[in-house]
């Protein structure tokens, strides 16, 4: 038996729920306001700060059992420096490190308020821009993920096949080759050999699928064969791809998948 090809159309699958795009650009805008008030804070605590030397005193070791059952520790600096009276001060970082982010003994620049010496901390990335980086980093990713989301709900998803066969320029013909597929096919039309990417069932038919992917674009297209009315996988063992003539240009328009390699059993 030789098969004959039928014309289908694609649409395109609900893309994703619009509200979820503004939930992420919302959470975005929430770590960017983070951001900000981490700077300002940061760059109000240099104005009313002076900056002295110091130096490390203890490493605080603390350790902690991971959800694996392993003990990992983590080390807490301790520093002190001296007020302008001789008075020495020693502060607790408020950030921790493994490995240990320094040693008993080294140098370290300390910023500190003269209306309140307790208020330092060691000058360094971890102190200063760390959670700046942090919440600047998030804030990238969810507004880059909402502004992809949202345009995708725009543009309705991805192509996919509009259902069972249809007529059109392509309806009932026969294509036995590729090049008797071009032949008779409208400007355009080329035929591509598609990967194959899955099979399913539909009552006792089984339907072939296939994704093509334009190189230019990256627009991805998707194919299913009319329904065939016995298993075809005993005779597509060695394939993993199949002839398909259609127009590149045109995302959602007909096109004809080639199974005329196939043959009734019996």
């Amino acid at each position: 038996m030789t098969t004959t090809f039928s014309h289908m159309g694609t649409r395109r699958t609900p893309g994703p729920p619009r509200w979820l795009g503004w939930l992420f650009l919302l959470l975005g805008l929430l770590f960017a306001a983070g951001a900000g008030g981490f700077v300002w804070f940061e760059m109000k605590f240099r104005e009313r700060s002076v900056e002295v030397e110091g130096r490390i005193v203890q490493m605080i070791q603390r350790a902690s059992n991971s959800s694996g059952g392993s003990r990992s520790s983590t080390w807490t600096p301790v520093f002190a420096f001296r007020l302008p009276d001789g008075k020495e001060v020693r502060v607790e970082a408020s950030f921790s490190s493994s490995p240990p982010c320094c040693a008993v003994g080294d140098r370290v620049t300390v910023r500190y308020d003269p209306a309140d010496p307790v208020d330092a901390r060691m000058a360094g990335f971890m102190s200063d821009w760390f959670l700046i980086t942090v919440f600047g980093g998030m804030a990238a990713v969810f507004l880059l993920l909402g502004g992809l989301l949202l345009r995708f709900a725009a543009r309705g998803g991805a192509p996919v096949v509009a259902g069972g066969p249809a007529p059109g320029a392509f309806a009932g013909q026969p294509m036995s080759t590729p090049a008797a597929a071009q032949a008779g096919s409208p400007p355009g039309v080329a035929t591509f050999q598609v990967p194959l990417i899955g099979l399913r069932r539909e009552g006792a038919a089984y339907i072939l699928q296939a994704r093509w992917s334009d190189p230019r674009s990256g627009v991805a297209r998707f194919f299913e064969s009319v329904p065939i009315p016995f298993d075809p996988v005993p005779q597509m063992r060695q394939m993993d791809s199949v002839a398909i003539a259609f127009d590149p240009s045109q995302p959602d328009g007909p096109y004809m998948m080639d199974l005329s390699f196939l043959r009734a059993p019996g």
